[in-house]
């Protein structure tokens, strides 16, 4: 390898946080500068990279030089005494070298632990977990994972959350959603739980989605229509299924940045029902907006929204000419048609 690798301070920051947060949980107030500083998309773009560097594939550990090199890097970076992020990249670009330009995962992953997570209607919030993976939760969601020495097991007990899995072929990861599981080993993707129905996303990678089997004797089933016929598919990335509670399944191909545009803030509508996008948009807000007009709901529209900011979407309705909405007095947002001024007549 020739040259010198150009300094970078993001990737510089994006591996301190990582290599911070590898060593374990952070202070609350070093939380609150984690998330601030992700929240710029740059920022987690960074980190991303670096997580999916360090966590990636597992074939290196199979390597017949592999241990032995690795214990010789890090002898020599204890030696050396040097900072711990230019003795992580160290042991990152060995593990570059030794893949061939690939990506290899030099760790271990640690295994899941009883936990729980949560967020409130409005709320977003990225979780990493001890093996790498990183999972963010979307409004009003619920997910809970458990310790198991064969497998990674998440629980998704209500609403939706996006999964970037860190490959580990000997412990696959396991979500449990709406009495359906979907399996992954080194893949992002999401899922979403409406009552008894999933709809999973995939991005990258493969999974594969089948019913889940009842839930042990004492444990409680959350969103789980059983009894189900038992059914299992494989998905490949772009593809869309939508599991419903009587036991239908549909796969489709779908816009994966259209469907994953909750992750940047945004909610992205093509030629969409305007009750459909209510549906939506309701689900970021406490103050639920309610059509009033015969038809109104079928109307289509097509736009990017910020949720909970419902006068920008009051603005984008009459600025279509579709509607406009009123302040009910239950506290309730009414859409209601447009109304129309009356033309001189020529």
């Amino acid at each position: 390898m020739s040259g010198q690798a150009r300094y970078d301070p993001r990737r510089e920051a994006a591996v301190d946080w990582f290599y911070r947060r590898q060593a374990g949980p952070l202070p609350d107030a070093d939380t609150r500068a984690f998330e601030q500083w992700l929240a710029e998309p740059a920022n987690r773009d960074a980190y991303l990279a670096v997580e999916a560097f360090w966590t990636g594939a597992a074939q290196a550990q199979d390597l017949p030089r592999f241990d032995a090199t690795r214990e010789q890097i890090l002898k020599d970076v204890n030696r050396q005494r040097v900072t711990r992020r230019a003795g992580m990249l160290s042991v990152m670009v060995f593990a570059a070298a030794i893949a061939g330009g690939g990506v290899w995962q030099l760790v271990t992953p640690k295994p899941l632990v009883n936990q729980s997570f949560g967020t409130g209607v409005g709320q977003q919030a990225t979780v990493s977990l001890p093996d790498g993976s990183v999972m963010t939760l979307n409004t009003d969601t619920l997910v809970h994972t458990r310790a198991d020495a064969e497998r990674r097991l998440v629980y998704l007990d209500k609403g939706q959350a996006f999964f970037r899995v860190a490959h580990d072929r000997r412990h696959p990861f396991v979500v449990t959603a709406a009495g359906r599981t979907v399996t992954a080993v080194g893949t992002a993707f999401d899922v979403r739980v409406d009552g008894g129905a999933l709809k999973v996303l995939l991005v990258e990678g493969k999974v594969r989605v089948e019913t889940a089997p009842a839930p042990p004797a004492g444990v409680k089933a959350v969103n789980a229509p059983h009894p189900l016929a038992a059914r299992s598919t494989e998905m490949e990335p772009g593809s869309e299924l939508v599991a419903l509670g009587d036991g239908d399944w549909r796969m489709s191909r779908v816009n994966v940045d259209r469907e994953t545009s909750w992750l940047r803030g945004k909610i992205v509508f093509d030629n969409a029902a305007l009750g459909d996008i209510v549906a939506e948009l309701n689900r970021y807000s406490q103050r639920k907006m309610v059509i009033d007009g015969e038809g109104l709901a079928d109307a289509r529209l097509s736009g990017i929204y910020e949720p909970g900011d419902a006068r920008e979407f009051a603005d984008s309705l009459r600025f279509a000419g579709v509607a406009e909405m009123q302040e009910g007095r239950d506290g309730e947002l009414r859409i209601v048609p447009l109304k129309r001024k009356n033309l001189p007549a020529g």
